[in-house]
């Protein structure tokens, strides 16, 4: 064990060998919070920002370029995608085309229009699979649309490359980050980039929770094993506490034990005690709330975190203001969170959380496209969607037969009838709409007139200026925010709480609980600044008993409190 008087040394000495190697092909596979973020400063250093860094999580991609300050272009993977694509569009789009997050849909409906078959085409792209007509359909009936989603934009430009019809753009230093988050369309992208440019990839495979877009830790394990790459560790995390880290090493041994993470890159992962001695020694447990209840007129959860929220210290807040994360983060399933979210809102708290909307088609997205193009394909199809006419299936059989556009198809009361609701909206954005328009735009759309301006990105005039003082009178409150498993990621809270720790919850399965659950368990808990609680309840509104999660008995009881809250907790 290393003396903490030499850890300072030791990590230097870890940091030193990446940023010092002369290899052009290097991963590092290291745990949460251990300065990965800095050794891609580091390293980026003197490359006169000509470096590219590529995650594929918005929020992850915001910080990337916010902690970066200029020493890379920092990007999403589909939005670094749809840029090369607006220079050299590729395979029958032009210039001009739309991005369009939703396309899959409006191409799914076609082709049950066409052939009565329903076909999962982000399986198809995400997977590789080309050799079924899946992608060969999508791409035809997308080109007639001039239009790209997130997974055909990465597939564009991926045969882009591999035609030879041009090469990856040339970069001093390629970083890519959560590599252990990339499905095989993105790692074969990745692989055409390494051909012309130095690549550092950095992941964990132990955080590995986005199975849903056919994401595999197998690839970065793939590639930790590779000759061709140089692979280096970061072993010391300087974001939580000792009780966390080495909580997060025995879920890990538990895990192994039971036939989880069976081909993990195995890495050290250790408190980085001259940054996180003397939180380690104000929070030396983990608390495990065992409460009796959770649900509306006993919310024991609720209760119990306002009470344990209204005890951290001024200081902290004020740190996590002035470093820019939430002082309060409560992770679990939405059902928690929704009731959580009411209880401290009722109670005046300024609370984060955004319910997680259904990606769903509306007939304002086609609005949005025909007010910037009358003629848009794409924008009529979707209104058609929602705006049926007697002779829809022949209009796209015909598109489908003879390309013809389907302005051209629709009949002209149906044309104009759409076009007035487009010259409104123009109205809406040019401020010149009339009360009664207002009226009548609402019950066209279906929604209200604030959320019609939300989804056309129409700003108020004095909205930049109320952001601007509400931020700075928000300052010195407490910042409360609720999330997911998978919107935690890229996150970090000074005091985190997970909610709904109780098996057949979390995991489903208690006796089999799967790797991606395993790996959102160390994920929340790696959010962890300072002091983390695990909250497990007996009943859940008027639910049979509930056992506390299979994954907190994997934490050795030594680091766990254990604390019962109950009427009688409250009564005290």
């Amino acid at each position: 064990m290393i003396d903490i008087d030499d850890q300072e040394e030791d990590r230097k000495r870890y940091s030193d060998k990446i940023i010092n190697s002369p290899a052009k092909k290097k991963i590092i596979v290291a745990g949460a919070g251990t300065g990965k973020t800095f050794t891609f400063k580091e390293l980026l250093k003197g490359e006169n920002g000509n470096a590219l860094a590529l995650t594929f999580i918005n929020n992850l991609a915001d910080d990337l370029k916010e902690d970066l300050d200029g020493l890379a272009e920092s990007q999403t993977f589909h939005g670094y995608c749809k840029k090369l694509l607006h220079r050299a569009p590729f395979s029958g789009i032009n210039a001009n085309f739309h991005f369009f997050p939703k396309l899959p849909k409006i191409i799914e409906s076609d082709e049950q229009i066409l052939f009565g078959t329903k076909s999962n085409f982000d399986e198809a792209f995400q997977c590789l699979i080309e050799d079924d007509g899946r992608i060969d359909f999508y791409i035809d009936r997308a080109n007639f649309y001039n239009a790209v989603g997130f997974n055909d934009s990465v597939y564009r430009i991926l045969q882009y490359f591999k035609s030879g019809s041009g090469e990856p753009p040339p970069y001093e230093q390629v970083v890519i980050d959560e590599f252990q988050d990339f499905n095989r369309l993105e790692v074969a992208f990745i692989e055409e980039l390494e051909k012309v440019n130095p690549i550092l990839i950095v992941g964990d495979d132990d955080q590995a929770i986005y199975d849903k877009k056919n994401a595999t830790p197998d690839f970065i394990r793939a590639k930790a094993k590779n000759p061709e790459y140089e692979r280096f560790e970061l072993p010391y995390c300087s974001r939580c506490t000792k009780v966390i880290v080495d909580a997060v090493n025995d879920v890990i041994a538990h895990a192994k034990a039971n036939g989880n993470l069976a081909d993990r890159v195995d890495k050290m992962y250790v408190c980085y005690l001259p940054d996180k001695l003397q939180d380690s020694l104000n929070y030396p447990k983990i608390i495990h709330a065992r409460c009796s209840v959770q649900r509306k007129n006993a919310p024991y959860i609720s209760q119990y975190i306002e009470k344990e929220i209204q005890e951290i210290p001024k200081e902290e807040i004020d740190l996590a203001n002035e470093k820019r994360y939430p002082c309060v983060l409560i992770i679990g399933p939405s059902y928690y969170l929704s009731q959580i979210n009411e209880f401290l809102v009722d109670r005046n708290y300024k609370v984060d959380y955004k319910m997680k909307n259904k990606e769903n088609l509306h007939i304002l997205d086609g609005y949005k496209i025909l007010l910037k193009d009358r003629e848009s394909n794409l924008g009529w199809r979707i209104i058609l969607e929602f705006d049926n006419v007697k002779n829809m299936d022949d209009i796209i059989r015909t598109t489908n037969t003879y390309q013809v556009d389907i302005v051209e198809q629709l009949p002209e009361i149906y044309k104009e009838k759409h076009e007035k609701v487009i010259d409104l909206l123009n109205c809406l954005k040019g401020n010149t709409v009339s009360i009664e328009e207002q009226n009548e735009l609402k019950n066209i759309i279906g929604l209200d007139l604030n959320e019609i301006k939300a989804r056309l990105e129409i700003k108020e005039e004095n909205e930049n200026n109320t952001s601007l003082n509400t931020d700075l009178q928000d300052n010195t409150q407490l910042s409360i925010k609720l999330t997911t498993y998978h919107g935690s990621k890229g996150l970090s809270g000074g005091v985190v709480f997970i909610v709904g720790l109780n098996d057949g919850t979390f995991p489903r399965t208690p006796g089999s609980p799967s790797d991606y659950e395993v790996c959102q368990f160390i994920v929340a808990l790696t959010r962890a600044r300072k002091k983390c609680y695990l909250i497990s309840n007996k009943k859940f509104g008027g639910s049979r008993r509930l056992r506390h999660s299979t994954f907190i008995d994997w934490i050795d009881s030594s680091k766990l409190s254990i604390v019962e809250v109950n009427r009688e907790y409250f009564n005290k």
